[in-house]
């Protein structure tokens, strides 16, 4: 069994990340109690035999071409307070990632004043969730030597949706597309670039999230 837990809170982002090995179980509660704020879901089954169940409202699963093994959830603020809860349980052999974030509105306008570790957390969920959802890999699991690989279709829909000022394409509607809009422009064209720049030469995923957060000037 292993379980790491990472935790960030900022007044504009709060993200919860576990990454599981083998026997696990987590009871996790995610509080709506804003009219701002937006929370994220993101739900990987990594190998073997886990299940995940979301106690909470009826929401479509927005990742593409994964089946149940990655899921993704966007929840717009709430209009009124309540607790959802999301129970994880893996069995022996299995790995898995999951994470919970809630991202405000406020967001947009103050994502530059984020400290280096908070910013890069931002880089990393942007990027996981646009990738989720034209169905490509996280970058969390490429191998050495391994380049991110998209189709142009797949290139298309992230160039519209981070590679302009205004998010255009299939993206840009539904939860997904407000979601995008709580991202800056700089932002989201930022991203773009580094997850251009992994098409063509291996990086550590770390590394592409620190390339973005210093080109936001948010790491030294």
């Amino acid at each position: 069994m292993f379980l790491q837990r990472t935790e960030i809170r900022e007044p504009t982002i709060e993200v919860r990340e576990f990454a599981g090995e083998g026997r696990v179980e987590i009871d996790e509660r995610i509080l709506f109690d804003d009219e701002d704020s937006h929370i994220v879901l993101l739900l990987e089954i990594l190998a073997g035999d886990v299940i995940f169940t979301l106690r909470g409202p009826d929401v479509e699963n927005l990742a593409q071409g994964f089946g149940d093994r990655v899921r993704l959830y966007v929840m717009p603020p709430a209009r009124r307070a309540y607790d959802a809860f999301l129970e994880i349980r893996a069995r022996a052999g299995s790995r898995f990632r999951a994470v919970i974030a809630r991202i405000g509105g406020a967001f947009v306008g103050g994502a530059d004043a984020l400290p280096c570790r908070a910013c890069k957390q931002a880089c990393k969920l942007l990027i996981s969730t646009v990738l989720a959802c034209v169905g490509m890999p996280n970058p969390e699991d490429l191998t050495p030597g391994e380049v991110l690989q998209m189709s142009a279709e797949q290139s298309q829909h992230l160039d519209e949706a981070l590679g302009h000022a205004g998010i255009r394409g299939p993206l840009a509607e539904g939860p997904i597309g407000t979601f995008l809009a709580l991202f800056a422009e700089n932002f989201r064209s930022v991203v773009w670039s580094a997850l251009q720049t992994a098409q063509q030469v291996f990086e550590l995923p770390d590394t592409i999230y620190r390339l973005a957060s210093e080109r936001l000037g948010c790491c030294p």
